[in-house]
């Protein structure tokens, strides 16, 4: 079978048609003897294996919903970070700052902007601790895996939403070499080298290094120039070793240095400071990609990240440990007045370095425990942990009075330490093969401190100076159960019950008495289907789903002290989620994805004093949804070609929860490649229409509850790129 077929068929919402005949499979039926009738030819849909219940095992028997994209359906849809892949996933929405630290995860309306992630970012087993951590590029990954619906049994503290997970791959058998260059629009520059394969007996490498560049979307009309330029390295080299027959050791580092310009922020609409005076910013939705700033600020990112994993293969249990450390800075400045006038500038300042560990025991790798002529289980066992430190300060520059305060720096700063420990189980007992009831439960106890200053200079004195501690301790239990059963040969269905938690913590600033904010907590209640129709080429994903989120953690905007957390009463969260791929014929691969998603906050008094009862929650979609085509072939001089269109579409949503402005959006997308041997040319374009779109806002005046400040997304990029695998 062409192995367009076959992948095609098995992804729901990527479809990679192989444009070489060297990447067909080599499952073709034999054509029938002269004289004899052709019989229907069933199609072999093959398995996506993903390990989101921490073990290996088909896709389409997770009892819940799962999005996974293998390494060639990233490079055949051409998918460079987390954004571009989510507009694939129904439900899914990432809200994402010019800064590439400020990515903030949203799923099914669960998210987080301030404070720490309701939805966690995971490399190869190890949580990414704050949204630092959430946008890293999509270079040398062998899949990734995008879990709905709470995770808190296996994954604990911030996968309330879900998590999104980034694993790896293990070395060639044969020495490979991979080497890429692209170039594109705005001056767009990248290139890659990798290695993967064998450094001698029973040891293998991995290795990747990755740099890009491009000039600014955005200009400011006060200068001239771009502003929200990009320049970033990623590496990431990888070790395995055998020690034993039955163990293996995994050496791991990877590290990005990231040197980007400021922040395109401007007001939405014409806005004036004067009260009845003229507007000065023309807004970005009349003028996009510009602003009218008197400093223009920069951001920097370093990340260094080490970790080492043990497995242990034996015949009656499995043992791994994972241990990680990381070590992450960022540095912004920015014009926090968003206009021409020299009123105030920003400086902030963040680093954390965290030790991870996690050790635990589960069924063989190969095996489950067997409990009876029909039955089998599989289980796990595990304890985790971390301890981190962590400093934040955050300076505003007055430079003029502001009312009777004279000109002046107001920095706040602070250090918090926060530690917790876990354990956690999961079985699945599996029956006759159809029938699967699984259950799970974890314990959490978490303990954080903060340290905070606040001082205000001006003249060279120190005219305030004030300081407080805080700390507390956050514990939870968290179950979930789960049932699903096969109806026929290739039909799941199942149901699933599953709670979130999230502990509460110390804002660096927000307004008086809201210094700090409780824990949240959630239940979800999920039922699915996922289907295959063989004999026609279709494959099936479908979810419908409630949740039932208590003291939602909520990020708010204050104008004097910038982002913060505040606990916003309880909301609800329902909705239906599709994901379908079909082979219209041997060379063509239709797909698609639809999330429809309404939410409602129960009752909750904002920051302007507004009653937001019945409100959505913000950047929570109304609907997501994909469509696309891919078209691929290959002739027997050895030529593969392919031409993909994808058209993605977020529905209405709003930048706040007074639901006063918001946005909604579509973007066509398209490439186009060809490949010969080890080699590869592709041409693509992103945002084919330059559709203008204002994907993150925020409201910035006090006075004023409409007014909003926020950034245009990405403009139409085109580029070329070329790979060499050998």
């Amino acid at each position: 079978m062409n192995r367009s077929v076959l992948c095609a068929s098995v992804s729901l919402s990527l479809c990679p048609v192989a444009p070489a005949a060297a990447a067909q499979e080599t499952t073709e039926e034999a054509a029938p003897a002269a004289g004899q009738e052709e019989e229907e030819k069933v199609v072999d849909l093959g398995t996506t294996v993903v390990s989101a219940r921490k073990w290996d095992e088909d896709l389409d028997k997770v009892p819940f919903a799962v999005t996974a994209f293998t390494a060639e359906q990233l490079e055949q849809g051409g998918i460079l970070n987390v954004r571009e892949a989510s507009y694939l996933v129904p439900n899914v929405n990432i809200v994402e700052f010019t800064a590439r630290r400020l990515s903030f995860p949203f799923i099914r309306g669960i998210g987080s902007g301030q404070g720490e992630p309701a939805v966690t970012t995971y490399v190869d087993g190890v949580p990414q601790l704050t949204t630092a951590g959430t946008n890293l590029p999509f270079v040398d990954l062998e899949r990734v895996e995008f879990l709905r619906g709470p995770q808190g049994t296996l994954y604990g503290r911030n996968s309330i939403g879900g998590i999104i997970h980034l694993i790896t791959p293990r070395p060639n058998e044969e020495p490979t070499f991979d080497v890429g260059v692209g170039a594109g629009n705005y001056d767009l520059f990248d290139a890659r080298f990798g290695y993967s394969g064998p450094l001698g007996k029973d040891v293998g490498l991995t290795f990747t290094g990755f740099h890009s560049e491009r000039d600014g979307y955005s200009t400011n009309e006060l200068t001239g120039d771009r502003v929200d330029s990009r320049n970033g390295d990623f590496g990431r080299a990888q070790l395995f070793i055998e020690p034993g027959e039955r163990s293996e050791l995994k050496i791991g580092l990877y590290g990005e240095r990231a040197r980007d310009g400021g922040f395109a922020l401007s007001f939405l609409e014409p806005t004036s400071f004067v009260p009845g005076g003229p507007p000065f910013v023309g807004g970005l939705r009349d003028d996009p990609y510009t602003i009218n700033q008197d400093f223009q600020g920069e951001i920097e990112r370093d990340i260094l990240a080490p970790s080492i994993d043990y497995t242990y293969n034996g015949d009656a249990l499995e043992v791994v440990s994972i241990s990680a450390y990381q070590d992450w800075d960022a540095f912004e400045s920015s014009d926090f007045d968003f206009s021409p006038v020299d009123i105030v500038v920003r400086e902030t300042n963040e680093a954390q370095d965290y030790f991870y560990q996690e050790v635990r025991v589960q069924s063989p790798e190969d095996a489950a425990v067997r409990t009876g002529e029909k039955s089998e289980l599989r289980w796990l066992a595990g304890l985790s942990g971390f301890v981190s430190d962590a400093t934040r300060s955050a300076a505003n520059d007055f430079r003029v009075p502001i009312g009777a305060t004279p000109p002046g720096t107001d920095t706040t700063s602070g250090s918090f330490d926060d530690s917790a420990i876990a354990l956690f189980g999961n079985l699945a007992w599996t029956h006759n093969e159809r029938l699967e009831i699984a259950g799970g439960l974890r314990y959490d106890y978490e303990e954080k401190d903060a340290d905070l200053r606040r001082t205000f200079e001006s003249g060279g004195f120190t005219l305030s100076d004030v300081s407080s501690t805080d700390d507390n301790s956050f514990s939870n239990v968290v179950p979930m159960i789960s049932a699903s059963y096969l109806t026929g040969e290739a039909t799941r269905v199942y149901g699933r019950i599953a709670g979130g938690f999230k502990a509460g913590g110390f804002n660096l600033a927000a307004p008086s008495g809201q210094t700090s904010y409780d824990p949240e907590e959630s239940t979800t209640y999920e039922i699915g289907v996922k289907q295959e129709f063989p004999e026609k080429r279709v494959s099936l994903r479908a979810a419908v789903f409630y949740i039932d989120w208590d003291d939602m953690q909520l990020s708010l905007f204050d104008p004097a002290v910038g982002g913060f957390v505040d606990n916003a009463g309880d909301s609800t969260s329902t909705g239906i989620e599709l994901e379908v791929g079909a082979q219209a014929t041997d060379t063509v691969g239709i797909f698609g994805s639809l999330g429809v998603l309404d939410t409602e906050i129960d009752e909750y008094t904002d920051s302007f004093g507004t009653d937001t009862s019945g409100n959505a929650l913000p950047y929570a979609p109304e609907n997501t949804w994909s469509v696309g085509a891919q078209y691929g072939d290959s002739n027997e001089g050895g030529w593969g070609w392919f031409v993909r269109g994808e058209l993605v579409g977020v529905g209405t949503f709003y930048y706040d929860a007074g639901n006063r402005d918001g946005d909604s959006y579509e973007l066509a997308n398209f490439r186009a490649g060809m490949s010969k041997g080890p080699t590869r040319l592709d041409f693509w374009v992103r945002n084919a229409f330059d559709e203008a779109y204002v994907p993150v806002a925020f409201q910035a005046n006090p006075a004023d509850a409409t007014s909003f400040v926020g950034e245009n997304g990405v403009p139409q990029v085109y580029g070329v790129s070329l790979r060499l695998s050998f």
